[in-house]
This record gives C-alpha cells, structure tokens and sequence, in this order.
C-alpha cells in the first residue's frame, strides 16, 4: 500500500475522505495526503455531495477534475458519480455491479490503480 500512496501522491493531490473514524496520522500515512476529512469531523458522510466538494475543495480542484477511488459502489462510486468526478472502484472482492451509472474503472487493489497511470 505505501508504494503505491507514494507514486500516487508524487503524481496527484491526494485527498481522504472517510465516513468512519480513519485517522491517517495515526496510521502513519498522512504525508501521502493533502489533507483528510471524515465524516464525523465535518458533520456529513457519503454519499453526501458536501463532503465530495469539500475534498475537490482541500485539492484545490473542480469536481470534474476529480478521481475518486473507493471500495464502496453506492457511497463511494455513486456519490461521486452524482458530484460529476471521475470514480474508480476498488472491488476487492469480485462483487457484482449492481447499478445502472458505472465507475469510469475498476481495479481490484491500488496497484492495480497505479497501472492505470503510465510512469
């Protein structure tokens, strides 16, 4: 995981937005990020377009400028989808897709999200 935050984040601002109590500082991976947002902290969660700008916002990004990766296919894909960023879908676990808007990609870990980006 920390190869692939450390080719992500030399490349693009990266950004963490969580809807649980992930603490990136003290998992020792907060110099990959910009900043950090949870929902508990902010007051709203996802699939919430709130939070979604608020990160587009700390990246000093348009929405559109946007590709949000998540594992979550309804809070994570689709609450980005609705916000207009580009998504990609971490499915780990070879889930069906059970929606009608789909991830721009899916990958199945993040370094097959870095494959995604040629060096």
């Amino acid at each position: 995981m920390v190869q692939s935050l450390e080719f992500l984040s030399s490349r693009f601002p990266l950004v963490a937005v969580s809807n649980g109590n992930a603490d990136i500082k003290c998992i020792g991976i907060d110099a990959y990020f910009r900043a950090s947002i949870s929902a508990q902290q902010f007051g709203v969660g996802k699939p919430d377009p709130r939070i979604f700008h608020a990160a587009a916002g700390a990246a000093e990004v348009q929405p559109s400028q946007v590709l949000h990766v998540g594992d979550d296919a309804a809070l994570d894909v689709l609450g980005a989808l609705n916000c207009g960023m580009q998504t990609v879908w971490v499915n780990r676990s070879e889930q069906l897709w059970a929606h009608s808007a789909m991830p721009h990609k899916t990958v199945t870990t993040l370094t097959e999200l870095c494959d995604l980006f040629p060096n």
